[in-house]
């Protein structure tokens, strides 16, 4: 029985995370290609630091009998402390909803034959969302299980196509971390902590009665899986498409018409999966009555995303984000383990 709640929570945050770093490729781009033939040690390197990282949150979790954010942060920290790492997490929950829902909202207004194609496509996703919020994300983890196969299947066919990408710009692209094994591993311990942070609502969601290292195998294995075949994929498409806002895309374009649909059902099965448990993870800040923090951080996010394209707020919000959570969740770490040799429960 505990083996099918590891399985079923590491499913869960496969949904969590699944936006955030396989719907467009330029997110592999950013944390990994961009490192050359050091980025695999960056793939090799951030699924076991995020594997350890949800082990530590459901093995602290359990020790102090939270399973929401808001108590596992009251039982873990001071109010000061607490008080920043609530607006940082809402942060992060609102920037990925927005980015989430501005990838919906491109799909839509790609593939929809009918004018507002944008406003349907975020629409449905946020629709979506709000009805598996309704029945408490019980089909979060069906929906893990759908988007871990379907991206393994689609990134693994895309890095065994032979054919080069078709790209219209030509000269040479500089890397300026090619090769640089202390930068992959810097951008896999920020990845690995922006995810974490990003999936710690759902490990304390699902995870209730989970083996803590039991789990952080399996997520670790799942995100393994789901990243070294979309590394490999990128990476074989040639240092001229790291330069690109999109190499899923033009990757997938090598299919023609069903390229482009196969591309567009699963980006939007990654957007609607992640925005559903972030606003999960929204709905349980303001039942913890972080409302106005909640809420702030939302609208300003949201209009942030609206000023700047889709690129620019993956390019440098993520990234920025990314350092915040990893330097969050190294003081959450410190601090919890004092408490807890110390026997304390906050």
């Amino acid at each position: 029985m505990e083996k099918r709640c590891e399985a079923r929570t590491a499913l869960a945050v496969v949904a969590a995370v699944a936006g955030t770093g396989y719907a467009s490729g330029r997110e592999i781009v950013l944390f990994f290609a961009q490192a050359g033939r050091a980025g695999w040690i960056g793939v090799c390197v951030a699924p076991m630091l995020f594997g350890m990282l949800t082990a530590l949150l459901r093995r602290w979790a359990a020790r102090v009998e939270a399973d929401g954010f808001e108590a596992f942060g009251q039982r873990l920290m001071g109010s000061r402390a607490r008080r920043v790492a609530g607006a940082l997490y809402a942060l992060l929950l609102a920037l990925t909803a927005a980015v989430m829902l501005c990838g919906a909202g491109e799909t839509g207004a790609l593939t929809l034959p009918w004018r507002f194609g944008w406003l349907w496509g975020a629409s449905m996703a946020l629709l979506i969302a709000l009805l598996l919020n309704l029945s408490r994300l019980r089909a979060l983890p069906w929906l893990g299980l759908l988007a871990l196969a379907a991206g393994v299947a689609f990134y693994g066919a895309l890095a065994v196509d032979p054919r080069p990408p078709r790209l219209r710009m030509g000269g040479a692209v500089q890397l300026a971390l090619e090769d640089s094994w202390p930068a992959a591993i810097l951008l896999a311990l920020a990845y690995a902590a922006m995810n974490g942070a990003l999936a710690a609502g759902v490990v304390l969601r699902f995870g209730k009665g989970a083996n803590p290292w039991r789990l952080g195998i399996y997520c670790a294995v799942a995100l393994l899986a789901l990243l070294a075949t979309a590394h490999g994929a990128v990476v074989r498409g040639g240092r001229q498409l790291l330069a690109q806002a999109m190499p899923t895309v033009l990757l997938s374009a090598r299919w023609g018409l069903f390229g482009f649909w196969a591309c567009a059902a699963f980006g939007y099965l990654c957007a609607v999966t992640t925005l559903a448990a972030v606003l999960g993870g929204m709905l349980d800040l303001l039942r913890g009555g972080r409302r106005g923090a909640t809420l702030m951080a939302a609208v300003t996010v949201a209009a942030l995303a609206g000023a700047l394209s889709l690129w620019r707020a993956i390019g440098a919000g993520y990234r920025a984000v990314g350092w915040l959570s990893a330097v969050s969740m190294l003081a959450l770490a410190c601090r919890a383990d004092a408490l807890l040799l110390c026997g304390e429960k906050g």
